[in-house]
């Protein structure tokens, strides 16, 4: 069976007929996790980022018809969720803990290695939270989604090459950041 793009998967959830939830779930499919980690870049907290992502969607579905080129529908979802995300900071309750589920390192029996693990997760997440927004976007898609920097670039609306020297700058400013604050490396350079 031959797969439809997400163009067509578009036109069809159009036609708001008995096919086209299915359609509308095959793009939800597809960008659930992009959508995610987008949300999660922006707030931090998992919970609230899979609220945003679940109203990015019924907003999408709701609105599907004021989407003039279906072959965007990736770079008008991340808008979607960015908007939703940023929203959702600006009134965002602080919480007690910061629920990051999302990036937890792989479960290991050793109990040492778990805490350098979780050590390591919380430094990383810490360095993230130091970039601007649309950087850390790109860093999450890019190495938590492996998303092109096209792709990337579609959904953050910005060219492909400014994707790049973001990314660029981002490996470098968190190369800095974790070097410094790893204690193995302090004092030996």
């Amino acid at each position: 069976m031959i797969e439809a793009s997400p163009q067509q998967l578009v036109q069809q959830a159009r036609r708001r007929d008995a096919s086209s939830g299915g359609a509308f779930g095959r793009l939800i499919a597809l960008y659930e996790k992009t959508a995610l980690s987008l949300a999660y870049s922006i707030l931090g907290d998992a919970g609230l980022a899979g609220d945003v992502t679940q109203e990015a969607f019924l907003r999408a579905w709701q609105r599907l018809d004021e989407l003039d080129e279906p072959q965007r529908f990736a770079a008008w979802l991340g808008r979607i969720v960015r908007n939703l995300a940023l929203d959702a900071r600006r009134s965002k309750r602080p919480t007690a803990s910061n629920d990051s589920a999302e990036f937890d390192p792989p479960a290991d029996d050793d109990p040492s290695r778990q805490v350098e693990d979780r050590e390591m997760s919380d430094r990383i997440e810490r360095a993230l939270a130091m970039l601007d927004e649309q950087t850390r976007s790109a860093v999450v898609l890019r190495y938590y989604q492996n998303l092109s920097s096209r792709q990337i670039g579609e959904i953050l609306e910005m060219s492909a090459a400014a994707v790049d020297m973001r990314l660029s700058r981002a490996r470098t400013e968190l190369r800095d950041r974790l070097a410094w604050a790893d204690p193995a490396t302090n004092g030996t350079k």
